[in-house]
This record gives C-alpha cells, sequence and structure tokens, in this order.
C-alpha cells in the first residue's frame, strides 16, 4: 500500500509559513508522522539557532564580501599597474571634498605598477605582476563632502600603506593620489575608502577594515598585484 504523500506536497509549506492545514492532515497517519518529523527537525534548528551566538560582526563582514564579488565583476577602466604628521599634513591626507568638486561615487580610478620611467603590465591569476621594488601607482576619486583614504595591504593581516599615516599622500581637488613601493613578494590589495563622518579606525585585516569602511560609507577594492 503506498502511503499518504500529500503532506509533504501540500502541507509543508503552509506548516513552515504557520497557517492552518486542511482536515485531512488531522486524520491521516501518514500525514500525521510526516508532520511530527518535520515539527522535530524545526525544533532541533531552533534549539541550535538559539545556543550559537555568532560573532557581533558577521553580518557586516558578510555583505562587505558580497560587495566585494559584486566590484570583483565590474569592468574596471584600469590599463596598467612615515607616521601620522602633525595637523596640517592630517588635513592633506583626510580629504574633504564639500568645498569643491568631486565625483559622485567612490572610484579607484588608477591602479598602475611603474618601473623606472614607465609602467610593465603582465598577467597574473586576473590582476598584474610586479618585482620587487617596483611602485604602486594608486588614484582615487572620492564623491563630495566625504572622507577618503587609500590603504594597501601585502596578504590578508598586513597593512603596508595607509594615507591616513603618510605624509607622502598627496590630495587634489577630487581625491587622492599614493605611490607604494612594493619590496617584499606577495599578493598586494588595495581599496579606497569614502566615509560618511569618520575615517574607521585601520586594524591591519583586509576583510575587517573593508567591512568598516562599508558600515562607514562605501570602499572599492583593487584587481590584485602579485609580487615575484
Amino acid at each position: 500500500m503506498t502511503s499518504c504523500q500529500r503532506f509533504e506536497q501540500e502541507g509543508l509549506v503552509r506548516f513552515v509559513a504557520g497557517e492552518p492545514l486542511d482536515a485531512h492532515f488531522d486524520s491521516c497517519r501518514d500525514c500525521q508522522t510526516a508532520r511530527a518529523s518535520y515539527a522535530a527537525l524545526a525544533s532541533a534548528l531552533k534549539d541550535a539557532r538559539d545556543s550559537y551566538s555568532p560573532a557581533g560582526n558577521w553580518e557586516a563582514k558578510v555583505w562587505a564580501r558580497i560587495q566585494r564579488g559584486q566590484d570583483a565583476r565590474r569592468p574596471r577602466p584600469w590599463a596598467a599597474f612615515a607616521a601620522l604628521g602633525a595637523s596640517a599634513a592630517a588635513l592633506a591626507v583626510f580629504f574633504l571634498t564639500s568645498s569643491f568638486g568631486g565625483p559622485e561615487t567612490l572610484e579607484l580610478a588608477t591602479v598602475q605598477v611603474e618601473r623606472g620611467s614607465g609602467a610593465t603590465v603582465r598577467a597574473s591569476r586576473g590582476g598584474v605582476s610586479a618585482a620587487p621594488g617596483d611602485v604602486l601607482h594608486l588614484v582615487a576619486k572620492v564623491p563630495r563632502g566625504k572622507l577618503g583614504d587609500l590603504r594597501v595591504y601585502r596578504g590578508a593581516d598586513e597593512m603596508v600603506f595607509a594615507c591616513a599615516k603618510s605624509a607622502s599622500c598627496v590630495h587634489s581637488r577630487d581625491g587622492l593620489e599614493a605611490r607604494v613601493t612594493l619590496d617584499k613578494p606577495g599578493i598586494y590589495r588595495s581599496i579606497a575608502i569614502a566615509a560618511d563622518r569618520e575615517l574607521p579606525v585601520a586594524t591591519g585585516k583586509l576583510d575587517t577594515d573593508y567591512a568598516a569602511a562599508m558600515h562607514a560609507g562605501s570602499a572599492k577594492e583593487s584587481p590584485p598585484v602579485e609580487v615575484l
């Protein structure tokens, strides 16, 4: 004798949604058994969820990774690839465009590796490869009324440069510009930040800093540069 499958086919969706079930599901023994099994499973999942408390910033990290994935798929118009000073230096780094023009959205306009008097590009893992001693040239266009920063990371947990901590970072009418010497082998990634009120504190960890930047305003990540 074939068992009744109506609960899986018709009743389960209504059961999950908390909607009332037809009288059949109270009288059919097969459907009662199926319903009890799903109820037990739902209870076990709820107990497991209640017993696990995720990290407080898990949601920001998830959304940051999603945003980074979306940014990586968008075409970019790129061709090639000392401590915080006095108040005047800080003003030169923390770029605020409220008093003059700037773009509508954050843009990492230039990601270029320079060698000698020119630039060189060699394809590698979807990004650019370079040699120790090459210079990474970065230009970020920061929206009007936003605070901007440029940060460069070697690997996932080593920040090697930040405009907010370098007097060599320069600002123009619509953004920030920096040149960073790539002195060690590794995979380098850069992020541009546009914060609404204040720049997020740099932890030195790429994922954490990117998530904080997205929470503070917006962020853009460059393609990787591999130093061989």
